[in-house]
């Protein structure tokens, strides 16, 4: 199976999840009360695990771990606390909750195929928490269009990026992690070492310095993005980023929901 969750999971209403949720944040904000802000996360996690199973919650698993896999390549995501097989909780000790502590709840809640978390911080003054949700299901996730209508192959190189990219959206679907498409494009071309490379950027004859890109070759890079607004922008981005580097061509795919873009930078 690409996508493997070592327990089984079973989704649940808004009304369900709040019902225990509320008794999950009783105890939260008696451990912070009791302990304050200044532990690691893996100290709130155990004691949250613990007095959950005190009060008899049920089913209450630490560190579930959800596997994605294609060909021999495989990555290993881990929930914080699950409980009831239904309710999943990301514990921080960070300055404050933002977008991406979000994007990664959503991303497990996609994986598992649940519709509701929460995200737990701990090192705040007061416990800061933030609901998450998503309306998406698995099959949900495939309802896509690719728009390849700009995108050219260079290279054998290009030609193996596009179809790889193409073989992982259909094995996984989208709205995933964006690091998973990262993290498997750099497995297979055999190692960051071989793909993460210096490259000088230059104004006029002068070497202003140097930048890590992925490269496929000498002459092309690669970028993947996830921008669902304003694409028209970031693609101005790259084509400013290009003509100061030695770079012919820039292969970017941008994952955007529903619309999948290939397209091919080039130099002018």
């Amino acid at each position: 199976m690409p996508i493997r969750c070592h327990y089984q999971l079973n989704p649940i209403s808004q009304e369900e999840f709040y019902e225990v949720d509320y008794r999950i944040m009783e105890l939260v904000f008696a451990i912070h009360n009791e302990f304050g802000r200044l532990y690691n996360e893996k100290i709130y996690q155990v004691e949250l695990a613990d007095r959950c199973i005190k009060i008899g919650l049920g089913s209450v698993l630490t560190e579930v771990p959800v596997e994605v896999s294609f060909q021999d390549f495989s990555k290993m995501y881990y929930l914080d606390l699950v409980i009831n097989d239904s309710l999943i909780y990301e514990l921080k000790t960070v300055i404050a909750i933002t977008g991406d502590h979000q994007k990664q709840l959503i991303n497990y809640l996609l994986l598992t195929g649940l519709n509701y978390g929460k995200i737990i911080n701990f090192k705040t003054r007061s416990v800061k928490h933030r609901f998450v949700s998503t309306t998406l299901t698995p099959e949900s996730r495939f309802d896509y269009e690719i728009d390849d209508s700009n995108w050219e192959s260079l290279d054998e190189d290009s030609i193996w990026l596009k179809e790889l990219i193409s073989k992982l959206i259909l094995e996984w679907g989208a709205f995933l992690d964006l690091q998973l498409f990262w993290d498997a494009i750099i497995y297979f071309r055999g190692g960051e070492g071989k793909v993460v490379r210096n490259i000088e950027i230059k104004n006029d004859s002068i070497v202003l310095g140097k930048q890590r890109v992925h490269l496929l070759n000498d002459k092309t890079s690669f970028i993947i993005s996830a921008i669902t607004g304003q694409v028209s922008h970031y693609e101005s981005n790259l084509r400013k980023f290009i003509q100061h580097t030695s770079l012919q061509a820039i292969q970017w795919i941008n994952m955007g929901h529903h619309w999948i873009l290939f397209k091919t930078i080039k130099a002018e």
